[in-house]
């Protein structure tokens, strides 16, 4: 844990045990033998820990470890098919479905291992299918008038009766004989029998319909689901359903008002890869369905557009057709169905290529608002995406609004991500329905605008012409120890979640170069008395970390972070002495803004009576583009309540003492002028020219 959460320089000092050691060599000490059992102990979890980590490199891609544990099985299988003929028919009469009726005692373990074993071998398939009633008795099994698989409860116990029957179906379509024999079996057009009951255009009617309420939720009938879609991953068993009429019944089911349960279970059970009648069924369901209905679709949805797009295959895959689904979704009706689509969306946009291809479908999301603007975030981050926004006219006005007040909002879902990833909360527990389907989003940060922006030379070069980060660097600099006002802490927060996010991009560092405002997160990070701030600064500096620049730069203020065996940060840093970060020295002097925090002026101009310094402070925030508003707010009550310095020469000329000390547009000099009463601007001309004129008269005397 210390070398991926501590610097190598204390991670080196951490792991080191020199007295254990000294101790283990020691031959003539009693305390040897417990030395060397603990390094014993602890060389035995390195090692295990070694072992354990090459399944779990990439815990983002649960596909691939399924592959993995695929391709163990399938050599276990390999191992286990090399078995003659008389060790074949041995096996095949241990399982007694040869021997009884009753499948209560066949050996179902066994079968399994016949079925993905020596099975797999065409002539053992052709034996088992022709020679003995091997096949024969299973397939018969599976009947529905049979009413022994139908009528089997449904228990975790006799899934692996459907695992079983999903594995023999596929088994049987990887050869032709095996799908002619499949096909002139009576399992599938029983199967399309019983489903052809719940169509009411089929004319086929049942007083106890196999796929009645009760039946999908006490008895296994619901597996029949996962056998059609086993049939549907493969073309020669798509055929078999068209020859069936199956095709035709699905089409009809999806239409069923009263049967939610149906169709949930036929749509979750379809396999879509191939672009086949499922698709059309599915894309069906996802405009004719209830809004519950549409909203399960939408999240199958999810499965297809997470794998990677092959440019090869002609047509486009499965990941285009459902990310092109997902586009249509935005356009639903139903507002929480938009709002899955745009999660499914934002998640596969994590992949480059994926996100190219959804920013090539040209989604309008404007009639979505904040919904749709994490994924117009997601654009920014390529060339493409950005000219396409670039050409809405979106980047401007989204720039403007993150400046004028999302970033207050930010901070407050950043907090509220961050208690949801650090509190208590028990797992959910799985579900067969939506095992899968949802996006682990567990105490994820919301996509901030300025880090989508800068990570393209566009987005850098329109940052860089609006000026908004030197303004972000100025705010920090100004009020990096404000402790009382909340709504500047807010505002400082913000300055520091948009700083970061910027200077995380390699092509964003360059910002933080120009200025100074890493010196002044660190200090922050360090002296702050308002521990929320100091939190926030600790994040950002490992956001800063993110790029080289800025592994630098921080490397100058004493601050190391962690990194991998490439070099690349984890975004994590601590401070070479702990005790700055850690240490809450009270009212101590370190802990107080001092003159190299705060940003040279040319006179620090305050005021004894309360009320009017109140008044310069907020002419000093008049100057911060980022605190406008709150500065205009502040100085109309002050206006409101009739403040007496409005009166008073004397706080004029220090008002207009600030303002020559900053940077003011035009409007906000009349603004303040407008503040105070005229009488002032006569006492003042009046004053003046007594003064001149006394000058005069002092002057002439001392002619004389």
């Amino acid at each position: 844990m210390t070398s991926d959460m501590l610097p190598q320089s204390w991670s080196y000092g951490v792991q080191a045990m020199p007295g254990l050691f000294e101790l283990a060599t020691n031959f003539n000490s009693e305390e040897r033998f417990q030395a060397v059992a603990t390094c014993y102990q602890v060389d035995s979890i390195n090692r295990t820990l070694y072992r354990s980590t090459s399944g779990q490199d990439n815990p983002l891609k649960p596909a691939e470890d399924g592959s993995t544990s695929r391709a163990r099985a399938t050599s276990k299988s390999q191992v286990n098919a090399v078995m003659d003929e008389t060790q074949f028919r041995a096996r095949m009469i241990d399982t007694q479905v040869l021997s009884s009726v009753n499948y209560t005692k066949w050996d179902w373990n066994l079968i399994n291992d016949l079925i993905e074993g020596p099975m797999v071998h065409p002539k053992r398939l052709q034996e088992a299918m022709i020679t003995s009633k091997f096949v024969h008795r299973l397939l018969g099994f599976l009947r529905p008038f049979k009413y022994r698989f139908s009528e089997a409860p449904n228990t975790k116990a006799n899934q692996r009766y459907v695992r079983t029957a999903c594995a023999l179906l596929r088994l049987l379509l990887q050869t032709q004989e095996g799908a002619r024999y499949l096909e002139s079996n009576k399992l599938i057009p029983q199967i399309g029998e019983c489903l052809a009951q719940q169509d009411p255009m089929s004319g086929l009617t049942s007083k106890t319909p196999l796929f009645s309420h009760e039946r999908m939720s006490e008895t296994l009938v619901g597996g029949y689901f996962a056998m059609l879609g086993t049939l549907c991953s493969d073309s020669k068993g798509m055929q078999i359903l068209e020859r069936w009429k199956i095709i035709n019944i699905c089409y009809h089911i999806v239409e069923l008002k009263q049967r939610d349960d149906l169709i949930r279970a036929l749509l979750l059970n379809l396999d879509y890869t191939l672009d086949s009648h499922p698709r059309i069924i599915l894309s069906k369901a996802m405009i004719a369905s209830s809004k519950q209905m549409r909203n399960s679709a939408t999240r199958i949805l999810r499965k297809y557009a997470m794998t990677p797009i092959e440019q090869t295959i002609i047509g486009g895959g499965a990941a285009e057709w459902a990310i092109k689904l997902l586009v249509g979704q935005l356009y639903d009706p139903e507002i929480e169905v938009c709002e899955v689509a745009i999660k499914i969306l934002e998640e596969a946009c994590n992949n480059i290529t994926s996100l190219e291809y959804v920013v090539k479908c040209r989604p309008a999301l404007d009639h979505l608002g904040e919904i749709g603007a994490p994924l117009l975030l997601r654009f920014l981050s390529t060339s493409v995406g950005y000219h396409y926004l670039d050409g809405l006219d979106y980047i401007t006005r989204e720039m403007d609004d993150w400046f004028l007040g999302r970033n207050d909002t930010y901070v407050t879902m950043v907090e509220a991500s961050l208690a949801r990833a650090l509190a208590d909360i028990p797992d959910k527990p799985p579900s067969a329905l939506d095992d899968g389907l949802e996006p682990q989003d567990f105490g994820s940060v919301p996509p901030h605008f300025y880090r989508e922006l800068t990570r393209t030379a566009e987005g850098c070069k329109l940052l860089k012409a609006k000026g908004h980060f030197e303004e972000f660097a100025a705010t920090i600099q100004d009020f990096a120890m404000e402790d009382e006002d909340s709504e500047t802490i807010l505002k400082v927060k913000g300055c520091l979640w948009a700083v970061g996010n910027v200077g995380s991009m390699e092509l964003g560092a360059p910002f933080l170069e120009s200025s100074d405002v890493v010196k002044y997160i660190v200090q922050i990070a360090e002296t702050s008395k308002v521990l929320t701030l100091r939190g926030t600064a600790f994040f950002v500096l490992g956001l800063v970390s993110r790029s080289l620049h800025g592994q630098e730069i921080l490397a100058e203020y004493g601050w190391d972070g962690t990194v991998n065996v490439m070099g690349e940060s984890l975004g994590y840093v601590l401070p070479l002495e702990f005790n700055k970060l850690f240490g809450l020295g009270g009212d101590s002097a370190q802990n107080k803004p001092s003159s190299t925090l705060i940003r040279s002026r040319k006179g620090s101009i305050s005021d004894e009576d309360p009320t009017s310094a109140g008044i310069l402070a907020s002419i000093v925030k008049l100057g911060n583009t980022v605190l406008t508003n709150k500065a205009l707010s502040e100085l109309n009550g002050y206006k409101h309540k009739k403040a007496p310095g409005f009166q008073k020469p004397a706080l004029f000329r220090k008002a207009m003492g600030v303002m020559a000390s900053h940077a003011y547009r035009i409007p906000q000099y009349r603004f303040v002028i407008d503040l105070f009463d005229k009488s002032v601007l006569r006492k003042i001309v009046i004053e003046d020219e007594g003064s001149e004129s006394d000058a005069l008269d002092s002057a002439h005397e001392d002619g004389r």
